[in-house]
């Protein structure tokens, strides 16, 4: 018996960064002739951070959803930031970064189009600020809101509440630099896009032990000695760094309303 549930697939392509390019293109023209809702995003990342709202177009009750890019974890955390809740209930997921072999790929895609009503519409979504949409998602699973990331982070990337930790200012954040994902105490930091898998990099199975061990190095390469004493000092720093640009910002705006005044 066919089933009559509406049927979509989004394709996270990852805009070229952590997804075989070969592996992408031939999911990607495999998709251009399925008789089932498509959906490309050339960057969920990108999209996630500053265009939710068409995100959140694409989610309908009643409909199931096939999600292929990366980890499941990392794109469920996305899709949650952007303020879709409880999605995942019905998600399938296609992980290209560990099923590479294309015919399995496409009998899985197969499969899950199979008896679909859904229309044949292909969208493409593009993200086109020219931001490499490097930034941390977290994990609330297993984040306590410490708040380490945002003492140790310059930038601003992070806010923090006594209960809460959340990610305010992505694009703040420094591209490569995965630095506070090495220093939180739960690994409850994600950055999509690093390319060297792990927990950092999303990673659905996590090594409790390993990671353990490979914070302790990493705070002491970071941080050196005591990591309250070193944290404090960020966060002067930090204060330092946005009192200079706030600043150099009333400076710019002293010599515009001069010059305006010059002018007339």
């Amino acid at each position: 018996m066919e089933n009559s549930n509406k049927r979509h697939i989004i394709f996270c392509q990852c805009n070229g960064e952590r997804i075989n390019s070969s592996l992408s293109l031939s999911v990607k023209d495999y998709l251009k002739d399925s008789r089932i809702g498509v959906t490309i995003l050339h960057d969920l990342c990108g999209i996630a951070a500053k265009k939710n709202d068409v995100l959140k177009d694409l989610y309908a009750a009643g409909t199931e959803y096939m999600v292929i890019g990366c980890y499941s974890r990392t794109m469920d955390l996305l899709i949650e930031q952007a303020g879709i809740n409880n999605h995942t209930a019905n998600h399938k997921h296609i992980n290209l970064l560990e099923e590479t072999d294309q015919a399995r790929i496409r009998e899985k895609i197969d499969e899950f189009a199979g008896g679909s009503p859904g229309n044949d519409v292909y969208t493409e979504i593009t993200e086109d600020s020219g931001w490499p949409s490097w930034y941390p998602v977290i994990d609330y699973t297993r984040c306590t809101a410490c708040g380490q990331c945002a003492d140790f982070c310059l930038f601003g990337v992070y806010e923090k509440s006594w209960a809460k930790v959340h990610v305010a200012n992505p694009q703040g954040c420094k591209n490569n630099c995965p630095a506070c994902a090495r220093i939180c105490p739960q690994t409850a930091l994600i950055f999509p896009k690093y390319k060297h898998g792990g927990a950092i990099g999303g990673s659905e199975e996590i090594d409790e032990v390993a990671e353990q061990n490979r914070q302790t190095q990493d705070i002491s390469d970071l941080l050196g000695g005591d990591i309250y004493v070193a944290l404090e000092k960020r966060k002067l720093k930090r204060r330092s760094i946005i009192m200079d640009e706030a600043m150099r910002k009333a400076m710019e705006e002293k010599e515009k309303a001069v010059s305006g005044t010059t002018d007339r």
